[in-house]
């Protein structure tokens, strides 16, 4: 069986809670699951609660799908873009 290797882009949204502020979350998904990260927008401030963020997440098919698997077991609420053409996973 062959590993489809061809990237993708998946387009999410996801909110971070205040507790995982400290957390290198964005950098995990650069340094631990392989993926680009473009942040196209984002509202996060030291006392705001919350931070949101908008965010183009380029891989292959496997990367994304650990990527946002990490997302799941943090327990960050995400929305995703299932409308895109170039993320059918």
């Amino acid at each position: 069986m062959t590993i489809d290797t061809r990237p993708i882009t998946k387009d999410v949204k996801i909110r971070i809670p205040e507790d995982l502020h400290d957390e290198p979350v964005i950098s995990q998904l650069i340094s631990q699951y392989g993926v680009v990260v473009n942040i196209v927008s984002a509202s996060l401030g030291a006392h705001a609660g919350s931070g949101w963020f908008h965010l183009n997440l380029t891989g292959n098919a496997a990367q994304i799908q650990t990527a946002i698997a990490y997302l799941n077991d943090l327990d960050i609420e995400i929305w995703e873009d299932h409308h895109d053409p170039n993320t059918a996973l």
